[in-house]
């Protein structure tokens, strides 16, 4: 139980930061946006699925001009309900076997392949990835998924040791653009979550945890 609720909480923060960095100021959801995410997870709808619905929101309303500070996660359902029958469609056709296949086999191929285009400036990052590759052949499943979720925490936090200055003040730019007039710790937060994003974003670093997958 104390995992599903971890790994929940991991679905719950990506789709979080996610929509709120494309939205902007309220920089918390409401209960109703909070229990949406909760039946798009019990829906079993794929993180990266959610991620692509938001953004096609998104997407509609600036091509619509329309003002997104006021726009709730709500509004996000329809779109991610069509990019989810999208994706369902996608896997018609599939064999049993790749509809059931092993998500961390998923993840150690996206690890060996970035690790053979590993740019230089993301050096330290290698010894997480190799020991994520030992972590995936334990045979206990929660002790697996544990030491996961402390490798992916301390990938987050090497990726942000990692960004250059260059990257940093690109996202420095970026919040001028889209959060003008936030300051202090809030504006120290909506920073580190989005040199975050795109550090992860920019060197296509991949996750370790299957809710990405």
């Amino acid at each position: 139980m104390e995992r599903e609720e971890e790994e929940r909480g991991y679905y719950y923060r990506a789709i979080a930061r996610h929509f709120i960095l494309r939205r902007g100021a309220p920089f918390l959801l409401s209960p109703r946006e909070i229990d949406l995410i909760a039946r798009w997870e019990e829906a079993s709808i794929p993180l990266p699925v959610v991620l692509e619905g938001i953004d096609r929101s998104v997407e509609r309303m600036k091509k619509k001009k329309r003002f997104l500070g006021s726009f709730s996660l709500l509004l996000c359902d329809g779109e991610v309900q069509k990019a989810y029958a999208q994706h369902r469609e996608r896997l018609v056709g599939a064999s049993r076997k790749a509809l059931v296949r092993d998500k961390h086999k998923d993840i150690m191929k996206a690890i060996e392949r970035f690790l053979g285009e590993l740019p230089a400036s993301l050096a330290g990052l290698k010894p997480i990835f190799l020991r994520a590759l030992e972590v995936m052949k334990l045979e206990d499943k929660g002790a697996k998924e544990k030491q996961l979720e402390d490798l992916e925490e301390a990938l987050e936090e090497k990726l942000i040791e990692a960004a250059g200055e260059e990257e940093r003040q690109e996202v420095r730019a970026w919040i001028e653009r889209e959060f003008p007039g936030v300051s202090g710790s809030e504006r120290e937060e909506i920073f580190k979550t989005a040199l975050l994003k795109f550090m992860w974003e920019k060197y296509r670093v991949p996750h370790l945890l299957t809710c990405y997958y």
